[in-house]
C-alpha cells in the first residue's frame, strides 16, 4: 500500500473557521506559530492531505488524525501500523502514505546552487550535476530520504548517494519521482522495498 496526494494550496483561506475545526490540535498549535499566511496555507493543506490519506488508507483512524513526533521530529501517527510523510513548497504540499516507512517532498525549483552541491553531496551526484543533470531531482530525493529514515537533517547528506537505491540499517530505499504540478517544481517519495 502506498499513495501519494498533492493539493494546491494558494486559495486556501487560512482565517476559515470551517477549515480550522478539521485540524488536529497539534496542528491548531503550529499554525498559531506562524507568522506568514503561505506558511499556514501549506500547514493546513498538508494536514488536510494527512487525513484523506488516512481515511483511504486506515478509515479506522479517527478524524482529524492525531499525531505526534519522534525525537528527530518525524510524525507518526501512535497506535497504527501505516507510516506517512508531509512536505510542501511554494503553493503545494504533498502527503504520501504507506504501510512501510516512507520519506516525500517537493521542492519549488530557484536557483540550482553547485556551491551548496559541492559541500552537501556525494562526489557521484557532483559529477552527475556537473555533467548536466538536474540539481532539484537530488535534492528532493535527498530530502525524502532523509525522511524516510527518520534522521532528518540530523544525517549527513554527503554520507549517501541517491544515484541508486540507498541501503541504510539493513533496507533498502528506493525513489519515486512523479510529475510535478508544473514544470517548476520536483516532487519525489523514497520508501522502503
Amino acid at each position: 500500500m502506498r499513495g501519494v496526494y498533492l493539493t494546491d494550496v494558494s486559495e486556501i483561506d487560512p482565517a476559515d473557521k470551517d477549515l480550522l475545526a478539521r485540524m488536529s490540535p497539534r496542528r491548531l498549535e503550529k499554525i498559531s506559530r506562524l507568522k506568514k499566511d503561505e506558511a499556514k496555507k501549506q500547514s493546513i493543506g498538508a494536514e488536510l492531505l494527512l487525513n484523506r490519506a488516512v481515511s483511504i488508507a486506515a478509515p479506522e483512524i479517527k478524524r482529524p488524525v492525531i499525531w505526534e513526533t519522534d525525537e528527530n521530529g518525524k510524525l507518526y501517527i501512535p497506535d497504527s501500523n501505516i507510516y506517512v510523510n508531509l512536505s510542501h513548497s511554494g503553493k503545494y504540499a504533498v502527503c504520501a502514505v504507506s504501510d512501510k516507512p516512507i520519506g516525500i517532498d517537493i521542492q519549488l525549483c530557484d536557483k540550482a546552487d553547485m556551491e551548496i552541491a559541492k559541500r552537501f553531496f556525494a562526489p557521484d551526484e557532483v559529477e552527475y550535476l556537473e555533467n548536466g543533470g538536474d540539481f532539484f531531482e537530488i535534492w528532493v530525493k535527498k530530502e525524502s530520504f532523509i525522511k524516510a529514515v527518520g534522521m532528518g537533517l540530523g544525517m549527513s547528506l554527503k554520507s549517501f548517494s541517491v544515484m541508486d537505491n540507498v541501503k541504510y540499517n539493513g533496507a533498502e530505499y528506493t525513489f519515486t519521482m512523479y510529475p510535478a504540478p508544473d514544470e517548476n517544481y520536483r516532487l519525489c517519495s523514497c520508501g522502503m522495498l
